[in-house]
């Protein structure tokens, strides 16, 4: 399929060799022969001018809607239903079509990633993706749909969504395309990840027989439009930014095409193929001292790290023990009394969530000083009205509101800088987190000292759907081997921290998911707590998978330099002067 199998005899056999030249060879590593250029060149997909076309291209697009706006909204407006919003709130089709993009997304980068990782262990075969063709493969996903779209163009140019926008019910006025510094600030409509991740799916095209390309390219361009449409019809997208999208997607393929394929591919190949022959000739020495040092570390990782989790989808190996063992019974512990909790509930068009859960938090804390902070995040429901009424009811709930919608990581971080406890916890606002584990959460942070700087909830019984639960568990475990944070679970919404080391903790988008790491950089000790999933009773999640992963493998590698470049602690640090007044 991907180049390796030998074209059938016949008539089609001698079209064939006219293009590719003579019968392909295998090459050490499983490499493409140089005749494959020529069959490249034969179809378009060298040189500059694919390139200069789809720049042109681009350009066009963007030229025709900037002179006749009104089209996006009349396109939008065929699937907006007045008092009822557009088809995909509640339409089936749309949820499955939207979860079937997402898995194609999933499956193509895992095909990539294995690849990858199983040059390193075997020969790649006939029917597998090359070592080269798999990191071009993830490279136009890295780069297309990750970097260009979701982390550069929907974070810089500010376009509200069509369900945001006035005439469909929202509070947020239309601008066009390429206009910066819209009414959106974060998670804008321009341009589509989603429909760019569809569209990188064309990839695979490049890389079959030239023969099979036709059929393959129109099977997945009609896959890739279907879920390109799904998003205009639910509201999320316009129909420019989705042909945006496309063009920049597809640029990216030609653009990479040549660094990852051809004679720089069998480069690639090569080296994958000695490193293998290396790794193999190593394998039981390196097998045994890995058995050692891990027997080794145990204790100095036991130092480190405090906590318990269960060992049921426990990413990271052996749960790790409430009490490291080097303290003993009798050592007293330096434990603390926090006079107020606050808990931070970023929340986003939750009203009927909320109406449940906010009680559920003030019953759970009713035994010690406490407020709740509802962080609304540029809500257009009746989050208002629904806090207001629990203040007449005599709740200690504050209501602290977002003009516009930041994001939840903007939400946690009003939350913490508005807070009058001296101990943070956070929730979300979707009521999927059980607050009734809010009081262990405290009391743990209490006892564990001065030096445990978090709490960390990690969830059981997971509720999400299974591509939600495999994108989380592939990200932790991704996460866990970088940062080495020892935390299976930091999507989990339940966090206790002190107010002052939150406050003290350097502010990203995505910072909520890295809590764990970004405390042990200020050299503090983390705990985890297991807690309740609960199914969200109303509403749904305003993120795709493949946003979420898009932004997550980008911060994940700037958290990793901040560790690399915060390793100097200055270890307790005393006010001398302070101190002899006393």
């Amino acid at each position: 399929m991907f180049g390796r199998a030998e074209p059938p005899a016949g008539p089609l056999d001698r079209f064939a060799r006219s293009v590719d030249g003579p019968p392909r060879t295998n090459h050490a590593a499983g490499s493409k022969s140089p005749n494959r250029e020529t069959a490249l060149h034969a179809a378009g997909l060298t040189g500059r001018r694919p390139l200069v076309v789809l720049t042109g291209l681009l350009a066009l697009v963007s030229l025709f809607f900037l002179g006749f706006p009104g089209i996006d909204t009349s396109v939008s407006a065929l699937f907006y239903r007045p008092h009822l919003g557009f088809v995909g709130n509640d339409s089936l089709d749309l949820t499955i079509i939207r979860g079937f993009g997402n898995w194609m997304t999933i499956a193509a980068v895992g095909a990539g990633l294995l690849a990858v990782l199983g040059a390193l262990l075997v020969r790649t075969g006939r029917w597998s993706l090359a070592p080269s063709e798999a990191l071009y493969l993830l490279s136009v996903y890295a780069i297309g749909p990750g970097l260009i779209v979701n982390a550069i163009l929907k974070n810089a140019i500010g376009r509200a969504r069509p369900r945001e926008l006035t005439q469909f019910g929202g509070s947020l006025d239309f601008t066009p395309v390429w206009e910066w510094g819209g009414a959106c600030t974060r998670n804008c409509s321009f341009s589509s990840g989603e429909a760019a991740a569809a569209a990188a799916i064309l990839t695979f095209v490049v890389l079959v027989r030239r023969e099979d390309r036709l059929s393959l390219c129109l099977g997945l361009s009609a896959l890739a439009a279907t879920v390109s449409a799904a998003r205009i019809a639910a509201g999320g997208h316009f129909l420019s930014d989705v042909l945006v999208s496309w063009v920049i997607v597809l640029a990216t393929i030609i653009a990479l095409r040549p660094v990852f394929l051809g004679p720089r591919g069998r480069r690639i190949d090569e080296g994958f193929a000695k490193l293998r022959r290396r790794l193999r000739s190593r394998l039981p020495s390196a097998a045994a001292s890995l058995t050692f040092r891990s027997r080794a570390s145990n204790f100095r990782e036991s130092v480190r790290f405090s906590g318990a989790t269960g060992t049921t989808d426990c990413d990271i190996g052996a749960p790790m023990d409430a009490f490291p063992a080097f303290e003993t019974a009798t050592e007293p512990r330096n434990s603390r009394r926090f006079a107020m909790v606050s808990v931070v509930v970023p929340a986003k068009n939750e009203a009927d969530n909320l109406a449940i859960l906010v009680p559920e938090i003030a019953a759970a804390l009713a035994s010690r000083g406490h407020e709740i902070l509802v962080v609304d995040d540029g809500s257009n429901d009746g989050t208002p009205a629904a806090v207001a009424r629990l203040r007449a009811d005599g709740i200690a709930v504050r209501h602290i509101r977002h003009e516009r919608s930041a994001g939840q990581s903007r939400a946690v971080r009003t939350g913490v800088i508005h807070a009058a406890g001296d101990c943070v916890v956070t929730i979300d606002g979707d009521g999927q987190n059980d607050p009734a584990f809010i009081p262990a959460m405290v009391d743990l942070l209490e006892r564990s000292g001065n030096g445990c700087g978090l709490v960390a909830g990690q969830r059981t019984g997971r509720t999400d759907t299974f591509a939600k639960r495999l994108s989380s568990k592939a990200a932790n475990r991704l996460r866990t081997a970088i940062l080495k944070d020892a935390t299976r679970d930091t999507g989990c919404g339940l966090k206790a921290l002190p107010t002052e080391l939150f406050r003290r903790l350097p502010f990203f988008d995505g910072w909520h998911r890295y809590l764990p790491a970004l405390v042990l950089r200020e050299e503090r000790t983390i705990a985890h707590l297991d807690v309740k999933d609960r199914q969200r009773r109303f509403g749904s999640s305003n993120y795709g998978i493949f946003d979420r992963a898009a932004r997550g493998a980008l911060d994940l590698f700037g958290v990793w330099w901040i560790i690399r470049r915060g390793r100097r602690t200055p270890g307790e640090v005393v006010d001398v002067t302070a101190a002899k007044e006393h």
